[in-house]
């Protein structure tokens, strides 16, 4: 063991109807790489929120660098040396490199009536190169630059912060980097933070496990809000981890293939010779009742934008498209959802659901007018409606009023799920539905997938993973700059492989 510089102890916390953390001990140790995982709900959010000052614990003790600490917002802790990057990002998308890299520090440049810009860049250059980015200009607008670089510059800024308030060995808590990044960009940002240990402790938190297994000196594993293991390098491998995170093992079929069904002959979506200037040209498909297709391509091959325009959120400039034989035109996405399309983004939280309001409020958003009795909603109707989907989707809630800001990832996405099924959407675009969700949740959604197509609803789907795109579709549609390149079938007992695949792909 290494010198221990956080240590939490016997650490509890509750909220109402659930207890959050029961008796956890946890440490930070200098110059180490902490893996923490746990299935969404497990604690690591709560965790995390006391470790940066956004909770207190309801007992237990806090110590940093030895001494009892406590923190009264995020302010203080970084104070302290410990920085959180959300997965969300909290970088100001309008503002340049050097304005978010130093944003309310600007007088550790000199005091004056004008903004010390040289002083800033020359400085900002400087901690640039530190996290990998000396290609990056300061003057850049962050909305301009890469998910990877966005996530490096809010690591710049954490460790530059540490030394401004004179702290040795900071401590920074990544929250789900890799989700957003591309292979080549993890493999980069691995490479930067192996160097960045030899200044700083990192504690990274991730739902990919082998990628944990890869970077950490150390694995947490959190379950229901108990410490399960704590495991040094070397000491576990991606099954075991699965184990103790979930309880039991894991389906040997991973994407549950045993229960895809075949399609049935009736086409419910056509769409012909679609076009959207620059994005994609002449993509054509028909959709059948109980299908899974998944659209496969790297980013810019245009997939993206051929499901925005299935959703009605872009409008494509030629091209048909029809529902039930019916043609269509979408031109904002009430006219997809009136069409019965429902769209689950992959920013569950931001466009997917109104996280201020309870779990019965979104899963009935889009159909209250079902509800009303004359100006007024039927509070036992609507109750009725949200319990039936609630128990249906297997959503872990202490309530239906309880606010879906406080539900973990994998609940919050089966209650967008839930939403569309109660508003009898016959059609269903998944955009990376398991992204961010932990190794047990992703298990249901597969299982809830694979029960909706048996049931006759039909399924576009983006995944994460070429093994995940192969794994639960009937049929692989691959695009590359923005066209349609090839047409693979992915029956369940004749699975392609992924190399087979790849080279249509790149």
């Amino acid at each position: 063991m290494g010198e221990t510089i956080l240590e939490l102890k016997r650490a509890k916390k509750a909220f109402p109807g659930v207890t959050a953390l029961d008796g956890v001990d946890f440490r930070v140790e200098r110059n180490e790489i902490l893996g923490l995982v746990g299935e969404n709900g497990a604690g690591k959010s709560t965790l995390m929120k006391i470790l940066i000052g956004l909770q207190t614990v309801d007992e237990g003790e806090y110590f940093l660098r030895g001494e009892r600490a406590a923190l009264d917002g995020p302010s203080a802790a970084i104070r302290k040396g410990i920085g959180m990057v959300f997965q969300e990002g909290c970088m100001i998308p309008n503002l340049s490199v050097m304005d978010n890299l130093f944003l309310g520090n600007e007088d550790s440049f000199g005091r004056g009536p004008l903004m010390p810009v040289k002083a800033m860049a020359q400085a900002a250059r400087g901690e640039l190169e530190a996290v990998g980015l000396g290609r990056l200009n300061p003057k850049s607008t962050v909305g301009d630059i890469s998910s990877a670089e966005k996530q490096m510059l809010e690591i710049a800024r954490l460790l530059w912060l540490s030394r401004l308030y004179g702290v040795d060995n900071p401590i920074l808590i990544l929250d789900e980097p890799t989700t957003v990044l591309q292979e080549s960009e993890v493999e980069r940002l691995f490479s930067i933070l192996g160097a960045l240990k030899a200044r700083a402790s990192i504690v990274f938190i991730s739902h990919r496990l082998e990628e944990v297994v890869q970077l950490s000196d150390r694995i947490v594993v959190l379950k229901d809000g108990r410490l399960m293991a704590d495991l040094g390098r070397g000491q576990a491998d991606v099954k075991a981890i699965e184990r103790l995170m979930v309880g039991h093992e894991l389906a040997v079929e991973h994407y549950r293939e045993s229960m895809q069904t075949d399609c049935g002959s009736e086409v419910v979506l056509c769409v012909k010779e679609l076009r959207l200037g620059g994005r994609f040209e002449d993509f054509s498909m028909d959709l059948h009742r109980g299908e899974i297709v998944s659209l496969v391509g790297l980013m810019g091959s245009g997939k993206e934008e051929v499901c925005r325009c299935l959703g009605g959120s872009e409008v494509p400039d030629s091209g048909s498209i029809a529902v039930h034989g019916k043609p269509a035109r979408f031109a904002s996405p009430k006219n997809a959802i009136d069409a019965g399309i429902g769209i689950v983004p992959i920013d569950r939280r931001n466009d997917g659901l109104a996280t201020s309001l309870d779990v019965m409020s979104n899963i009935n958003l889009l159909i209250l007018d079902r509800m009303r009795s004359g100006p007024f909603l039927k509070p036992a109707l609507e109750k009725a409606s949200a319990r039936r989907w609630v128990e249906e989707c297997l959503i872990k809630t202490p309530s239906l009023q309880t606010s879906c800001s406080t539900l973990s990832g994998g609940n919050q996405q089966k209650v967008v799920i839930a939403k569309w099924l109660a508003a009898e959407a016959a059609i269903l675009v998944l955009d990376h539905p398991t992204r961010g969700i932990d190794v047990g949740a992703k298990d249901e959604i597969y299982r809830r997938i694979r029960a909706l197509a048996a049931a006759g609803l039909s399924i576009i789907i983006m995944c994460d993973t070429l093994e995940e795109d192969i794994g639960l579709s009937n049929r692989m549609i691959v695009m590359k700059d923005g066209r349609i390149v090839r047409e693979i079938p992915c029956p369940k007992d004749a699975k392609p492989a992924p190399v087979a695949v790849i080279g249509y792909i790149v």
